[in-house]
């Protein structure tokens, strides 16, 4: 397969100048590492075909990691079966066997092509399939080429088929990763990909908010409470019962449109992830949007506004769904992505709220912060806070 693959590279560069007009490139060569089952991979001219072999889930991975980009590529299936373009995504290892998971734009005919799949991860589709299975049957050319564009800026991914939009999520699992054309495992199928091609655009990386047991020069903490890096880089926040003021950990910066997660663990008491929030001289330091975090498994990731509406987005759903993901006496990695009047919030790999906004008491820039509710015992280990600021061009990419 690499010989084949090495022979056919002077020809593919040459393809690729095909696409050097409007900024993209052939991504064909860098198809080179296979993972997982005995499926086969073969070149022609510029087409890489998969045929369905013996084991398990069968890709052929790029080595080179991408994180905002636009690829285009036509498929064709030349038998029946199941495949798909992974992105964003990693090798993982069980038992000796080595597999991919992350994100999968899925090619399977008729009504699931260019519906994104989280393989080995969620295990789940992302977009519910019943809301797009007849735009997608609408869109896809059975027994013909199908042309498909995956879209990836910082939070934002987006599918086309045919020119038809299919997926426009926001989420917040991955950021990076490799590509990988998959040949799904089964007795049947053969997958014809041409003109793999990619255009990458700038990075919206995390930027850490503490780290290496110390906070950033971004951070600022309100003279209240107790907050500690510990040992093993966890931070330990505390408040005493008797402190009717909260506990604050704020940054300087003013964040306009951007993505923030943190992981928590709850010990006992009430806190939040503060985002879009300004001073106030109040014993709760801030005001504006708060993602909840809080006891029990019914509010976490709800969005209330400080000295404003209160509850903005606490509903039935959003608290069965908070139910559903919180783990209580555990982990979670909860997070909120805010573009323009679009905020999402996120809470162990599920969405909770997802709304616009036009009318937030406080405007739509501020702060990003963690918080500790005074006027009791509280108690909440964090990790692993990062925020994503994107710029003017990332949006105008998100919102087009």
């Amino acid at each position: 397969m690499k010989h084949l693959l090495t022979l056919s590279f002077l020809f593919i560069f040459a393809v690729s100048q095909t696409f050097a007009e409007d900024g993209f490139r052939s991504l064909v060569p860098e198809f080179k590492d296979k993972v997982g089952g005995d499926a086969a991979f073969t070149i022609d001219g510029d087409t890489i075909v998969g045929k369905c072999g013996a084991g398990a889930n069968t890709f052929l991975c790029t080595e080179k990691k991408y994180s905002n980009f636009i690829l285009k590529f036509d498929v064709k299936l030349d038998e029946p079966g199941n495949s798909g373009v992974q992105f964003r995504s990693a090798v993982g290892e069980k038992d000796g066997q080595k597999y991919l998971y992350g994100y999968q734009c899925e090619i399977l005919e008729p009504s699931d092509t260019a519906n994104v799949y989280d393989e080995r991860n969620r295990d789940r589709y992302l977009v519910p399939q019943e809301t797009v299975k007849n735009k997608i049957t609408d869109a896809y050319k059975k027994g013909d080429w199908n042309s498909i564009e995956i879209q990836c800026v910082g939070p934002s991914i987006k599918t086309r088929l045919n020119g038809e939009k299919i997926v426009d999520i926001i989420d917040i699992e991955a950021n990076e990763g490799i590509f990988g054309l998959q040949v799904h495992s089964g007795k049947t199928g053969q997958i014809r990909w041409k003109n793999i091609r990619i255009k990458e655009l700038p990075a919206t990386p995390w930027v850490p908010l503490y780290a290496d047991k110390r906070f950033n020069e971004d951070i600022e903490i309100k003279p209240v409470g107790e907050w500690k890096i510990q040992e093993d880089g966890v931070l330990n926040g505390k408040t005493p019962e008797k402190e009717p003021r909260d506990g604050i950990v704020v940054t300087k910066s003013v964040y306009k449109n951007f993505a923030v997660k943190v992981s928590f663990k709850m010990e006992h008491g009430n806190s939040g992830l503060y985002f879009r929030a300004s001073n106030v001289d109040k014993p709760y330091w801030l005001k504006g949007f708060q993602c909840e975090i809080a006891e029990g498994n019914q509010v976490n990731a709800n969005l209330w506004e400080v000295q404003g509406r209160g509850w903005v987005q606490k509903t039935e759903a959003t608290q069965a769904a908070s139910a559903k993901a919180t783990k209580e006496k555990e982990w979670n990695t909860i997070g909120t992505v805010a573009v323009g009047e679009h905020i999402v919030t996120f809470l162990n790999g599920w969405t909770i709220v997802n709304i616009i906004d036009g009318t937030p008491s406080h405007g739509f820039e501020g702060f990003v912060g963690l918080q500790l509710h005074g006027g009791g015992n509280q108690g909440c280990l964090f990790d692993n806070f990062y925020v994503m600021p994107l710029d003017d061009e990332a949006v105008k990419l998100i919102e087009n």
